[in-house]
């Protein structure tokens, strides 16, 4: 019945919807848990929404092309959208999707579920490796094609891209984000613990942080190589690749945190490869309290904001096509 449901609401779109043209830097929102959004590079939304998607959880695009995958947990599957063609494929069988990882330079996408990491071919046809992990967060180099892979109970590891374990990183209590650069070191957050830590291709630790407190969602720039992360879900933190602290916020009392307010309820990131600015899904942001995606500068100036419902999820691709 969930399928069903889907399939009409993909029939609606498709028979209203027009061309998108290539990738811009727009941003791709999941809003509601049940409808994604895409907002263009200045903020203002497109007209079309892809509606009743039951338990949406991440929509990733590919800024190579455009072609974005939607995870929906409810019906355990991922469908690849080429919003170019108006082209929907639906990828079954992955036990409740939460995240994807897309590699621009083949457009494969590596799909993190709740016991497992399933990559799939480009055209979304084929499972072409599955690796086994709970409650997994997974992050692509396209420079190689390999990954990065966490586990909540067990190792943390980089796979080639046939999905062959490489090398094992130490371990953390409970890590459930990753972020990777070209040269494949990879920042780690545990947020239940208050760890980031970076690791070399190797698996040797680089730099391990215990002062920013519950980080989530890492997100590289590759432009600089810098890191992006959340802190209490309400502070942007940059780091630098030896883990100093590039910005800071002095409280009137002299408190210093290492970083800039920019919401209530922060759950995810996603950095620009075009500018450096910084996408933030604010769960509960808002004049109205009901949830907002806003655009940050490195230095901390907001460029702007929209009343998205709930958004969990923002995606404008990690790739500068070098």
């Amino acid at each position: 019945m969930i399928k069903q449901m889907f399939w009409v609401a993909m029939l609606l779109l498709l028979c209203v919807a027009t061309s998108y043209g290539q990738y811009n830097g727009e941003c791709w929102v999941v809003s509601n848990g049940d409808t994604v959004y895409k907002l263009y590079a200045d903020g203002n939304a497109d007209p079309q929404v892809i509606p009743n998607l039951p338990q949406a959880s991440a929509a990733e695009v590919n800024p190579a092309d455009g072609v974005v995958w939607i995870a929906v947990s409810a019906a355990n599957t991922v469908y690849r959208y080429n919003p170019n063609t108006g082209d929907f494929l639906a990828i079954p069988d992955i036990n409740r999707p939460n995240m994807v990882s897309i590699n621009p330079a083949d457009g494969s996408a590596w799909i993190a579920g709740y016991d497992a990491v399933k990559k799939v071919s480009g055209d979304g046809t084929t499972v072409t490796a599955t690796i086994e992990a709970h409650e997994p967060a997974v992050a692509v180099n396209p420079k190689d094609g390999s990954a990065w892979i966490t586990n909540a109970r067990g190792p943390i590891a980089r796979y080639d891209a046939a999905g062959n374990k490489l090398v094992d990183a130490p371990a953390m209590g409970e890590p459930k984000g990753v972020t990777v650069d070209y040269d494949g070191n990879a920042w780690i957050a545990d947020s239940q613990h208050s760890v980031l830590m970076r690791v070399s291709a190797s698996g040797q630790k680089l730099v391990e942080i215990t002062d920013i407190p519950n980080p989530t969602s890492p997100r590289i720039n590759l432009v600089d190589g810098s890191v992006w992360v959340v802190s209490q879900q309400s502070m942007l933190v940059n780091l630098t690749a030896d883990g100093t602290k590039t910005t800071e916020v002095v409280e009137a009392d002299g408190t210093v945190f290492p970083g800039f307010l920019a919401g209530r309820t922060i759950v995810a990131i996603s950095v620009s490869p075009t500018d450096g600015g910084i996408w933030v899904a604010d769960l509960v942001g808002g004049p109205a309290f009901q949830g907002e995606v806003s655009k940050w500068t490195k230095g901390g100036q907001q460029l702007f904001t929209n009343p998205i419902p709930q958004p969990s999820s923002v995606s404008v691709g990690h790739w500068t096509g070098n």
